[in-house]
């Protein structure tokens, strides 16, 4: 399974990207937890305040699907699996 994680905005505005290819990774069984793990239905949202200066946005793809979370809201098996990817995954 491929999973790209793309992170935008921020003080300068950039875009980096990180990719993993589960399948040749040394241990696929992890990844496959991992993305298990994650929330099947999309999450409703919530009154979350003024717009953050400078935040970052997660652009997300595991396989076909794909979500954008506001970096003030990447939290619990999101953050787990942007974490793992950014620590793992091949950059551009």
């Amino acid at each position: 399974m491929r999973i790209e994680v793309r992170r935008s905005g921020g003080f300068a505005g950039t875009t980096r990207r990180w990719r993993v290819d589960t399948d040749t990774s040394g241990d696929p069984a992890a990844w496959s937890e991992v993305v298990d793990a994650l929330p099947r239905t999309a999450a409703t949202e919530s009154p979350s305040g003024p717009p953050v200066p400078d935040d970052f946005t997660w652009t997300i793809t595991v396989e076909r699907t794909t979500v954008t979370i506001p970096g003030r809201r990447l939290d619990g098996p999101w953050a787990d699996l942007v974490a793992r990817v950014r620590s793992a995954g091949d950059p551009s």
